[in-house]
């Protein structure tokens, strides 16, 4: 259960979202790949990317669990920018937590691992890179690259860049690293249950409204069926990220690293499933560049990609067990 804090703290986020980015401005920002920089100030305003800085530093001196709810609710609103990189490099990088400086991140174990191309995250917008390395931490100025004619997300443009962890200055050690993979997956689930989220409240909100054979589809009983399984899927990766948060918070509460994995594979899961659902319940509308849906089902197949694959967690729980 959410604390009363905690509930009025999402409510005062939810409010200020839907503001910002109602359907006619996502619609407008997925054609275009300018940066609206007053809104990312707005959310530095609103303390999301230094909930977990110490008070004296300018944060809120929150935990990981109150920054998961905030999360989650940003990827239902469909956030453009690179919310994650920002957060965790509140404190290290100048101007990260205020919204000043615009942090994506580049993983060199993901490019290692999986054998893809070094790719960076809105970089037109962003003022600084920050290389995730097996050795460390490395930030460097965000180098001029031309982004991808057809991102697979048009909320999220991509370019692939050429830089080395030697090219930038140490911010941290290879713990420090480890544990931003471990933040970063968990952040990363966040965001995945609010686009399952944000999918699943679409596809009902049509359901109701949709009138086939003189009857709103959501009395179907196949139509009952998706929306069910989606919610429950979704309620489940809730639950893992909250837990995987409250593990982060306190080590000694469980394993980090099998907490994380849970949920990030849990959340795919129900963002990716979610998305195609909420493009299934709106039929043939559903494959339009008009309704939302796509954004969805797209955004959740991007982050699928960050912080480690659904195959690679899945290893690695399998190995745990």
């Amino acid at each position: 259960m959410l604390t009363a804090d905690q509930k009025d703290m999402r409510a005062a986020l939810r409010g200020r979202l839907a503001d910002a980015w109602n359907p006619d401005r996502l619609r407008a920002a997925s054609e275009t790949d300018s940066f609206d920089r007053a809104a990312w100030k707005g959310l530095a305003e609103m303390g999301v990317f230094g909930m977990t800085l110490p008070e004296d530093e300018g944060g809120m001196g929150l935990g990981m669990a109150d920054t998961v709810i905030l999360f989650e609710e940003l990827g239902r609103s469909l956030v453009p920018g690179p919310v994650t990189g920002t957060f965790l490099a509140a404190g290290l990088v100048p101007g990260a937590a205020d919204g000043d400086a615009v942090v994506t991140l580049l993983d060199t174990g993901a490019v290692q691992g999986g054998g893809t191309a070094p790719v960076i995250e809105h970089p037109r917008a962003a003022t600084h890179v920050v290389i995730v390395d097996d050795d460390g931490l490395f930030v460097l100025p965000a180098p001029q690259a031309e982004p991808a004619s057809l991102p697979l997300d048009p909320l999220t443009p991509v370019a692939q860049v050429s830089v080395r962890p030697e090219d930038g200055e140490r911010i941290g050690t290879a713990e420090d690293a480890a544990r931003w993979r471990l933040l970063g997956a968990v952040l990363t689930a966040a965001l995945q249950v609010g686009v399952a989220q944000g999918a699943l409240d679409l596809a009902v909100r049509y359901a109701k409204e949709r009138v086939q054979f003189d009857r709103v589809i959501g009395s179907f009983q196949a139509v009952k069926h998706l929306l069910a399984e989606s919610l429950v899927r979704t309620d489940l990766a809730r639950a893992a990220t909250l837990v995987a948060a409250l593990v982060l918070d306190d080590p000694e509460s469980g394993d980090p690293r099998d907490a994380a994995s849970s949920a990030k594979l849990l959340a795919d899961e129900a963002a990716s499933r979610g998305g195609r659902t909420g493009v299934q319940v709106h039929g043939g509308m559903g494959f339009t560049w008009e309704v939302l849906a796509h954004l969805y089902l797209k955004r959740a197949w991007v982050q699928e990609t960050v912080f480690g694959s659904a195959g690679e967690h899945a290893e690695h729980l399998a190995a745990a067990l």
